[in-house]
Parts: C-alpha cells; structure tokens; sequence
C-alpha cells in the first residue's frame, strides 16, 4: 500500500470542512469544493474555532501553525523543508565550527519557527544538549537514517530515543556501583549497543559521546532516590512503542469517526453565512 500524497492530504482537508459545516445550520447553499469563496469562509471559521480550542486547552497555537507549515512543505517535497522528527545535519560553516569544537553536527528536528518575513528557522536536539538549538535552514541539510538498534526494550529507531535509553542504562550501571552491587546484565548490554550505535551514527570517538552524556547521568543519578530510574529496565517492549507513524501514515488515520456523528443530531448550532453568531442549541428535552 503506498503513502497518501498531496491529493489525499487535500481530500483530508475537505473532508473535516465537510464535518464542520455539517454541524450547523442554514449552511447548505455552501460548497467549498466548488466555489472559492465559501472554501475561504469555512476553512477561516474553522480556523477560528481551532485557536479558540488551543487557548482553552493552554496551548500555543502559532507553535502548531509553524510546525503545520514545516509538514506541509516536506509533503511538496521541498527539498528545504524538514518535518519534525527527521534527521538532520550541518553544514557548511556551521558544520566545521561544530566539528572545531568537538561537538556533534547531527541531530533530530524537534520544532520550527516561521518568521513573519517567511525565513524558516529549525530547532534540534544534538546529542547530549539541554536545549534544543535555532539552526537556519539554510545550515542544514538531510542526515542518514538512525540505524535500527536492538536493545532490551525493543528495537529502536531514532537517536533521541536511543540518547534517552542509554543514559537511563548509564544510570542505572552507575546507581549499581555506588551501592556496591552488580549491575545488570541487560542495562550492560544496552549500554554498550546503544553507545555503539550513536557513536557511529554521530562520527566522533566514543570517550567524547559519553563525555557529552556525563551531566545527565549525573543528573539522573542525583535525582534517582525520587524517581524509578535506577530500578532494572523492563522487559522487550512492543514493536509499537518504539516505532514512530510517519506524518503520511497519521493522516490515513484521519477521521476514523465522521465528527457530526459525534455530536447529537438535534443539537447543532446555527450559524449564518453573514454572521457566526451562535446560537444555543435546542434543549434535547423539547
């Protein structure tokens, strides 16, 4: 089965327009599909209705505009677009300073800022790092694929996954030896995979991979007595909780309930096309 593309991504757009104005009233003259004007009024309405929806739920609203940007673009296949979660690298000046400075130039797109003047600028996660780092567009280009990792707790995938088991195996290793007890043989094995693999993937000697993962270590160990890190990693995970849907394979899941049938029949608002006054739905007791 091949992955939606851009016509599919749209007939999912038209769709949720169908649901949305399907739950009011004196809007059946509208069709979007066919006449622009009505297109721009419902996908604005809805729109609306969406940041209203954020702000309740105390949620940033341009963050996931942006981020909606940067998936958009990547699905036209700009080959300057980057989807959150993909692999990334530096390059160019960026790069060698990275490289002069012993640090790494790969990493995973963790979000992304649209400026008002259309410059795109990423945020990354390299590894070892706190905080996610701006990086321009322009600094970055596709890295290789994470290569798949077995481990303890199931296959993994990307390296910030990869970053987070082996410093929770490193912590607990570490726990293991300041109370004078044998670590285990799981969290050993993990960790030596694990640092293997983000050695490689990285390019840098391994003493300067676990040089970049000391602080959290440390971090972790500090705050083992409040917490269940140091306990012995659970057993293989399901393939699922290390595996991650491509944005193409979440939006074939869209709409698996058509939203009007959530909500009862009798009690849709009404709207006018002049106004988006709403108006309180019937009592269902009437």
């Amino acid at each position: 089965m091949t992955e939606a593309g851009a016509e599919e991504f749209a007939e999912f757009g038209a769709a949720a327009l169908d649901s949305f104005q399907a739950l009011f009233e004196q809007t059946e003259h509208l069709d979007h599909r066919t006449n622009d004007e009505d297109a721009r009024e419902l996908i604005s309405d809805l729109l609306v209705d969406l940041m209203h929806y954020a702000e309740r739920r105390g949620i940033e609203f341009n963050d996931i505009a942006a981020e909606a940007q940067a998936y958009y673009d990547t699905e036209r296949d700009n080959p300057n677009a980057f989807a959150i979660g993909s692999t990334v690298q530096l390059e160019g000046p960026a790069a060698d300073e990275a490289i002069l400075l012993g640090q790494p130039t790969r990493g995973t797109v963790t979000g992304v800022l649209v400026s008002e003047q259309g410059q795109t600028e990423y945020y990354v996660h390299f590894l070892g790092q706190t905080q996610n780092q701006p990086v321009l567009a322009a600094d970055l280009e596709p890295a290789r694929p994470f290569p798949t990792t077995p481990t303890n707790q199931g296959d993994v995938h990307d390296p910030l996954k990869a970053e987070q088991l082996l410093v929770d195996a490193a912590t607990r290793i570490a726990a293991a030896d300041v109370h004078s007890r044998a670590p285990s043989q799981d969290d050993l094995r993990d960790h030596q995979t694990l640092l293997a693999a983000l050695t490689t993937w990285n390019d840098m000697h391994e003493r300067n991979v676990t040089d970049l993962l000391l602080n959290r270590v440390a971090e972790h160990l500090n705050a083992a007595e409040l917490d269940d890190t140091t306990k012995p990693a659970p057993r293989a995970a399901t393939a699922e909780s290390t595996a991650r849907l491509t944005p193409a394979q979440l939006a074939a899941q869209a709409f698996p309930v058509p939203l009007a049938d959530s909500i009862a029949g009798d009690q849709k608002p009404a709207t006018t096309r002049a106004s988006r006054t709403r108006q309180p739905p019937p009592n269902p007791s009437r």
